[in-house]
């Protein structure tokens, strides 16, 4: 049986020179970093981790932006009496002529009548509602008398009384009223 020579014993091989340890690693030099650190970022390469992250950053960001702006399309606001809703449209009633209503003494008044709608109005519920809009008109005016009629203040109290039935018959959309104000366009004729 033969035993092998341990590689590792320069004895077990005489006249062969033993091979020099390799040399360590030079260091880096002061104030540069290996391929990981700024040199790396000199050279014009970033490390994927860096990427990465400011990948994810900027999608957050972005899809923060394109949610802040469609916000408004997927939840509605909700309007009270301290946040009420923006003016919308003015909306004529009724369509077809002007009011003529017998007022309670016997004389007759003749107005076109507007409503100052909010944006949270719903105006097919408006729509539908409208004959219930034009008795409620019909009902206030009838009730007043020619004098209260004449007088600036009765005719913004019969306004107000008329305003107050249609936010009855109309009720509120996302918390706030549908009506704001009524309005006497046109012509306000007493006789």
């Amino acid at each position: 049986m033969t035993v092998m020579p341990n590689p590792a014993d320069p004895a077990a091989f005489p006249g062969v020179a033993p091979r020099p340890a390799p040399a360590p690693a030079p260091a880096p030099a002061a104030g540069k970093k290996g391929k990981k650190g700024k040199a790396a970022a000199e050279d014009g390469e970033q490390p994927k981790k860096k990427k990465k992250t400011k990948l994810i950053v900027i999608l957050v960001v972005v899809l923060a932006l394109v949610g802040f702006k469609e916000k408004g399309k997927f939840i509605k606001p909700h309007y009270s009496a301290a946040h009420p809703a923006p003016l919308g449209q003015v909306y004529p009633l009724p369509t077809t002529s002007p009011f003529t209503v017998s007022t309670a003494d016997g004389h007759m008044v003749q107005t076109n009548i507007a409503l100052q709608l909010t944006t949270a109005a719903n105006t097919k519920k408006l729509a539908t509602e409208e004959p219930a809009i034009e008795n409620a008109v019909i009902e206030v005016l009838g009730s007043d008398t020619y004098q209260q009629l004449l007088n600036p203040a009765g005719r913004v109290q019969a306004q107000h009384a008329i305003l107050a039935k249609v936010q009855k018959i109309l009720g509120t959309v996302d918390g706030g009223q549908q009506v704001t104000a009524v309005l006497f366009t046109g012509t306000f004729v007493l006789q």
